[in-house]
């Protein structure tokens, strides 16, 4: 059943007749389905089948609290890039070593709280930000688990104030660098190497730019390996294009497939 359907040509949330809904609690406002979150969640979880992986939801894409704990009762990790998602993934039941801590403006005082509650891994955006990471990890004598997101250089076929995989796009770091970065993150001691990252952009409705950049980081993973550098997850990002008017989109299992 789908979470929101017309009913006798009512719109309905689930079961619930919106009409109801507005009688209630009055208009606007903003209604979610549970059933409809859990079961998008899971569409992504079940597909990976017995393969390890790790669903992390864009607290970005929507804070609220009594979401984030739908999200985490069913085992979901969470994408986060400020301390203020941090906090509330925490206060809605989410746990601290299933977050990726994303984004391209990490303060000191963001990445002291993220080290000292354990976030899972640092999703790093620049060699400055790399040098950050490790001073702090430093001064609070501890390891940072460190990604560092690299830019594959690929067309995401979307509207490009959305895009974020092409070189002239500001986030990530050019695949040409991405090798020094971590050579020197692998001589650190205030640094613990991960995983590889790559998001490319949102509302994406074909699945072969996701290839086209996955094709680039397994080549910068094998050159990592030659140089010693274990990589124990990839980080693979950007968003599943919304069917909003009956377009085609990407269908998950046969995305994860690929």
């Amino acid at each position: 059943m789908l979470s929101f359907s017309y009913q006798n040509h009512t719109l309905h949330a689930e079961s619930v007749a919106i009409t109801d809904l507005m009688a209630a609690y009055g208009s606007p406002l903003y209604v979610y389905s549970r059933t409809g979150i859990e079961n998008n969640w899971r569409e992504f979880d079940q597909a990976f089948g017995t393969h390890p992986h790790l669903v992390c939801y864009a607290v970005k894409a929507n804070s609220n609290l009594a979401v984030l704990n739908i999200l985490a009762k069913i085992g979901a990790g969470f994408d986060i890039v400020s301390i203020g998602e941090l906090e509330r993934v925490l206060v809605a039941g989410g746990k601290a070593n299933k977050c990726v801590f994303s984004g391209v403006a990490k303060t000191v005082s963001e990445i002291e709280r993220a080290l000292e509650v354990g976030v899972r891994c640092f999703n790093v955006e620049s060699a400055s930000e790399l040098n950050r990471i490790e001073s702090v990890a430093q001064s609070v004598d501890k390891q940072a688990p460190i990604s560092i997101r690299v830019n594959p250089n690929v067309d995401a076929k979307t509207h490009p104030y959305i895009s974020t995989g092409l070189k002239e796009n500001k986030f990530g770091v050019d695949m040409n660098e991405a090798l020094d970065l971590y050579q020197i993150a692998q001589k650190s001691e205030h640094l613990s190497v991960q995983g590889l990252d790559c998001h490319i952009g949102s509302q994406i409705t074909d699945v072969s730019p996701f290839l086209d950049a996955l094709d680039k980081v397994l080549e910068l993973l094998k050159q990592l390996n030659t140089h010693g550098i274990t990589i124990h997850h990839l980080d693979l990002g950007g968003g599943i294009g919304i069917d909003y008017e009956g377009e085609e989109t990407i269908n998950i299992q046969a995305y994860i497939n690929a």
